[in-house]
């Protein structure tokens, strides 16, 4: 089973596309590396410089890649990388809310410390990455969706 680390570019196998990651920490959220998901998938794998050199849109998210670690669907591409401007706005927001409207938000530091709580959020920290970990298969597609956190329903 490969193992990550910082600094590791990847590609996950999925639906018959290779989808792209860059390890920025180590394992911190209930097995999630702190991670930015590049929205960009491909039919071939692509190399480093094709992924590094385009688009950096896509957003930052606690990914576990368990499932892709044992099904055997993990590439590491490039080890190294600078991860500086992939790290995100250094803030996370939070809810207790499942599927409505959130009342209550929680806005926390990157060593989850609270800072405040706030009943509407504002457009920055709408934007601000997700206190809570996913999956390679929910990062896969939140990829084909384009997806990034100020589309949180709950918002």
């Amino acid at each position: 089973m490969l193992q990550v680390a910082p600094g590791d570019l990847i590609a996950i196998d999925a639906n018959g596309q290779y989808y792209y990651a860059l390890i920025l920490d180590r394992i911190r959220l209930f097995g999630g590396n702190w991670t930015f998901a590049f929205h960009r998938s491909s039919p071939k794998l692509l190399t480093a410089a094709e992924i590094l050199g385009g688009s950096a849109d896509g957003f930052n998210a606690f990914i576990d890649f368990i499932w892709a670690k044992r099904e055997n669907r993990l590439t590491r591409l490039k080890r190294g990388v600078d991860t500086a401007p992939f790290r995100g706005p250094g803030r996370l927001k939070g809810t207790n809310a499942l599927k409505e409207k959130a009342k209550l938000w929680f806005i926390y530091d990157m060593s989850f410390n609270e800072l405040k709580r706030v009943s509407r959020l504002t457009v920055a920290e709408a934007a601000y990455p997700q206190h809570s970990r996913i999956d390679d298969t929910i990062m896969v597609r939140r990829i084909d969706e384009r997806w990034t956190p100020d589309q949180d329903p709950r918002i």
